[in-house]
């Protein structure tokens, strides 16, 4: 889960806006996420998040609600976890964003969301933040 913690620029909180959702999609407060096709999608690998879903929400196949979500401004920083060992990883990195939209992972190809400061030794599960 992708929470706030900071914006070193304008505006200092994130601002929240109200965005289509994709059928059969599951959302959960934290994911990363695009606008991609018309709806919210999770960002996931090397596709650079643009939103943080602020709701949980199980869209329909049909008659699907928006979907309240914190837009990403440069200078934003987040905190999340590690979802594979990042031992090896040095603050500065930038890394890919796991499967599940919702941690980093310890790859720095083509990675997306830079590592600030890791809050332990980068086991998994270590807390850590990142910019986008």
């Amino acid at each position: 889960m992708f929470s706030f913690v900071k914006a070193n620029a304008k505006p200092e909180f994130p601002v929240i806006k109200t965005l289509p959702t994709t059928a059969s999609t599951e959302y959960k407060i934290g994911d990363a996420l695009i606008l991609s096709g018309g709806g919210l999608v999770k960002a996931t690998g090397t596709t650079k998040p643009e939103y943080i879903a602020v709701a949980n929400y199980s869209a329909p196949a049909t008659g699907m609600e928006p979907l309240p979500a914190y837009l990403i401004a440069p200078g934003m920083e987040w905190e999340t976890t590690f979802a594979a060992d990042a031992t090896a990883v040095t603050e500065g990195t930038k890394v890919t964003i796991h499967t599940d939209g919702a941690q980093v992972t310890a790859t720095a190809t083509s990675g997306v969301a830079q590592i600030l400061k890791k809050h332990g030794t980068g086991a998994v599960g270590t807390k850590v933040t990142v910019m986008f």
